[in-house]
């Protein structure tokens, strides 16, 4: 009798295990050799030297699928570029109670201060390039390739109200939890450095915290969003 309880706890144990496993692992995440990138810009091919190749089929168009040589690998930390998988211990993503948050990368490159994934053989596309693996957008701790020091931020430019029928731009001070209001009007073209992605509820879906201050600048107000997310704090592995 004790005998047959203990080997059913056990199973129950192993079961639970393995469930929990097969949640936090993402699909493909190991199981293959190839992944698929999505790119978010045109994109030209260069060689292991980081010199551009020519000729046909070295220049790839935006939106394109691309399968590239290489597997995930889970990290314990944000490297300069990474996915993450939100789930909780019901296995429903983006599930906030209980939430387990893991980070994977695939591995790149990095020629005259730039990161390449390798798409081939010598043949390599800037990461910055890509806007996801798979279904999960591609993450970075750093906007611009050209600087490698502006770690967390980004540098964004104001519309002219008028090429969107608006009569100001404005700073947005956030009032609640959910919500931001008009505060301060900025003139067209000016240069605001964000550290940050934010969301609220009264249509700002989409808005970056204004770097040094207790501003935020909502993502439609801006000539052209950064090519990656931004975030002020990198995800850690509950791992």
């Amino acid at each position: 009798m004790f005998t047959k309880k203990k080997i059913s706890v056990s199973s129950a144990f192993i079961l639970f295990a393995a469930l929990f496993i097969f949640v936090i692992k993402p699909a493909n995440a190991s199981s293959t050799d190839t992944v698929k990138l999505y790119l978010n810009h045109n994109a030209y091919v260069y060689n292991n030297k980081g010199a551009r190749l020519y000729g046909k089929g070295n220049y790839i168009k935006k939106n394109k699928a691309i399968t590239a040589p290489g597997k995930l690998k889970q990290i314990n930390s944000a490297k300069r570029y990474y996915i993450r998988y939100i789930t909780s211990s019901t296995g429903v993503e983006n599930f906030y109670s209980n939430q387990i948050v893991v980070l994977y990368w695939l591995p790149y490159t990095t020629m005259n201060n730039q990161e390449y994934y390798k798409i081939g053989y010598n043949r390599y596309i800037k990461c910055i390039n890509v806007d996801s693996i798979y279904s999960k957008e591609l993450l970075t701790t750093y906007a611009h390739k050209a600087n490698p020091l502006s770690t967390n931020q980004a540098t964004v430019i104001t519309k002219d109200p008028k090429d969107i029928n608006q009569k100001h731009i404005y700073a947005l001070k956030k009032v609640s939890k959910d919500r931001v209001e008009n505060a301060i009007t900025l003139p067209k073209n000016t240069k605001l450095i964000v550290d940050d992605t934010a969301g609220f509820e009264n249509k700002y879906a989409e808005t970056y915290h204004i770097k040094g201050t207790n501003y935020y600048i909502y993502a439609g107000d801006i000539v052209k969003r950064p090519r990656q997310s931004v975030f002020s704090h990198p995800y850690y592995t509950n791992n």
